[in-house]
This record gives structure tokens, C-alpha cells and sequence, in this order.
């Protein structure tokens, strides 16, 4: 969703739209992903939300608010962390992982992972990555890595996460 270690950040409100709807299936991750980019550039919400605002047809159904999380984010408990799930293709130094967040009360907002070498006990090296995942739902980021193993002792795991617990 958010480029990885290593690379830029989105430069705009559209280019973080842009960027973070790569591969975003449901519309309440959607709505998560544009209250995030409005949050990280709220110079732009007003252009944002003039074409977001724009009134729809009158037998297109209004979609429903999404709950987002707002506020301090905060280290995942092991019980929480157990319900996020993550599929990796590694492809070179370039990790694509679907994540899941199967939590029904908290957005996921940063994933770790660990990456080493079976082989090699002290070539773990670890990996946070920038997400927003709404509750019940999954994305699709990629991890800019350095590791360097065989392919064949290569192991990796989500070690920890950060999230955001629903309002009430």
C-alpha cells in the first residue's frame, strides 16, 4: 500500500490514493485508504472532497460510512496480532504480502516482518511497513527487503504490528 523501506513516500493526496488503491478489492478498505491520504495531506482535502462530494445518480445507492480508527496507534497484543494473517511472494529483494486483519474492532497501521536465513540464526533482520487495514479486511503491500540467503532456507514471519482500536 505505502512504498517500502527505502523508497519515497507519496508526494500528494493523489499520488497516495493512487499508490495505496493498488490491488483494493472492498470499499471499506477504500474508505480507510482516503481517510488515511487525507490525513497525511489535509492541504488537499478541500480539492478531495469537492469530486468526492459530487452527488450520484438517483438509482446509485450512497455508500454507507466506514468506521475508521483515528488517534494513537498502539502495539498489537499477541491475541490480536494471531488474527493478522500474511501470504509473501518474494520476488528478489521486492516481498509482495497480502495481509489480512481479521480483528473486528481494530485497524491495522503498521505490520513488521522478520526475514533470515534457517541456515543462519543471526541473519534476521526486521521490516515495518506502513499500512491501513480496516477491520475484517485485507491489502496488498510489498516490503523492500535485504536479504541475501538461499532461497531454499529462507523463512519469514509477522513478528509484530500496530493498529488503531475502533470507536465505540
Amino acid at each position: 500500500m505505502f512504498p517500502g523501506v527505502g523508497q519515497a513516500a507519496p508526494s500528494s493526496y493523489d499520488e497516495c490514493i493512487l499508490e495505496s488503491m493498488k490491488g483494493v478489492s472492498s470499499d471499506i478498505a477504500a474508505q480507510a485508504i482516503i481517510t488515511s491520504c487525507r490525513n497525511l495531506y489535509p492541504e488537499q482535502q478541500e480539492v478531495a472532497a469537492q469530486v468526492e462530494n459530487t452527488a450520484p445518480q438517483a438509482d446509485t445507492p450512497i455508500p454507507q460510512p466506514v468506521p475508521v480508527a483515528t488517534g494513537p496507534g498502539r502495539s498489537l497484543t499477541a491475541a490480536e496480532l494471531d488474527k493478522v494473517r500474511a501470504r509473501i511472494k518474494a520476488f528478489g529483494s521486492s516481498y509482495t504480502a497480502t495481509i489480512q486483519n481479521k480483528n473486528e474492532n481494530l485497524t491495522v497501521t503498521e505490520v513488521t516482518i522478520a526475514v533470515w536465513d534457517d541456515a543462519n540464526s543471526s541473519s534476521l533482520h526486521e521490516y515495518p511497513q506502513k499500512v491501513m487495514i480496516a477491520p475484517m479486511e485485507s491489502v496488498e503491500t510489498r516490503f523492500t527487503v535485504h536479504y541475501r540467503g538461499s532461497e531454499l532456507t529462507w523463512a519469514w514471519k509477522v513478528v509484530s504490528a500496530k493498529g488503531i482500536n475502533l470507536p465505540d
